[in-house]
């Protein structure tokens, strides 16, 4: 029974950013619970925690709240060492290569799919999508883009190919980092994973030229780990009511912006669902920025988010 200590994942089966997290935990064989939410607004079981944040997955531990994908990973490994993924060369590549996978490729696959099965996207889901994207989720101009993009695609995807070669010839492993799979590989599975899922004949023929790519993504496809137990929102909620955020030092030090604990600040990602989440800040640092919050569903929690790729402003 999920508990204050236990790790809840408020996601959809189908986002690649959650499957990124879901095989984190995996690999690293832990107990979590499942929170399964709508792929587009309204969330009303996820805003209470956020604070008006609406990308996915949000990551929940009791009263503590992790925004971004790129937190999670950081987070899930101080938390949870064994077993760990962030193996020695990891450390600094991983988050180099979750910009990459996160940003330049991530908007070429969803060029390539959207492209290709535009079509078949339900109209609120586009609506969802313009509105969070600021711009308009043109079908017909993704249909002229994507011959150009599917070689984009392609191309990224022969740098894992290349980088596993240089390690089988070096007799470095079948990783992309050394003889055991790590941060890196998590970071780069989650856009193959996603065109898989929308258009797999692609990834197929994209894999004729990448067989060690494709052999490195089935071994990572293979992890099984545990079941998650399954909740409700209103049971995710009523966690987040009932915890206390875990206890930290309010600190500021070696902070380049003018900002204080206690300050009244707002922060909200630097691309694209620019959301502006409010509170009084606790913790600013050159990894994260942590915002006490309250709310009359969950009462008070702190809210997490990366310095990298978010802006914060001060109220």
């Amino acid at each position: 029974m999920a508990t204050a200590q236990s790790i809840i994942l408020h996601h959809y089966p189908r986002s690649p950013f959650s499957e990124k997290i879901r095989l984190a935990l995996k690999m690293k064989n832990l107990a979590w619970a499942s929170v399964e939410i709508p792929s587009i607004m309204p969330k009303p079981d996820l805003i209470p925690l956020t604070g008006g944040y609406r990308r996915t997955p949000v990551l929940q531990i009791g009263g503590d709240i992790f925004c971004d994908t790129s937190l999670m990973l950081i987070e899930l490994e101080k938390r949870h060492k064994i077993s760990m993924l962030a193996l020695p060369g990891h450390e600094g590549l991983s988050s180099m290569v979750g910009a990459w996978a996160d940003y330049k490729w991530f908007q070429t696959s969803v060029a390539v799919i959207f492209g290709t099965i535009g079509d078949q996207v339900p109209q609120e889901f586009k609506d969802d999508r313009s509105k969070m994207s600021g711009r308009p989720f043109n079908v017909e101009a993704m249909k002229a883009a994507a011959p150009f993009m599917k070689d984009q695609w392609r191309a990224q995807l022969m740098w894992i190919e290349t980088r596993l070669d240089m390690g089988r010839q070096a007799g470095t492993g079948d990783w992309l980092v050394g003889t055991k799979p790590g941060l890196v590989d998590v970071q780069a599975f989650m856009n193959p994973w996603f065109v898989e899922q929308n258009v797999p004949d692609f990834l197929a023929r994209c894999f004729e030229d990448a067989p060690l790519t494709q052999s490195w993504y089935q071994r990572l496809k293979a992890y099984a780990g545990q079941e998650p137990e399954v909740l409700s929102g209103a049971e995710a909620l009523d966690i987040a009511r009932d915890s206390a955020p875990y206890l930290k030092a309010a600190s500021s030090s070696a902070e380049l912006r003018d900002i204080v604990p206690g300050s009244r600040v707002a922060v909200a990602p630097d691309d694209y669902g620019q959301d502006w989440v409010e509170g009084d800040l606790v913790i600013a640092n050159a990894e994260r920025i942590i915002l006490a919050r309250y709310d009359d569903r969950v009462e008070n929690v702190h809210v997490h988010f990366p310095r990298t790729g978010y802006l914060v402003r001060s109220l």
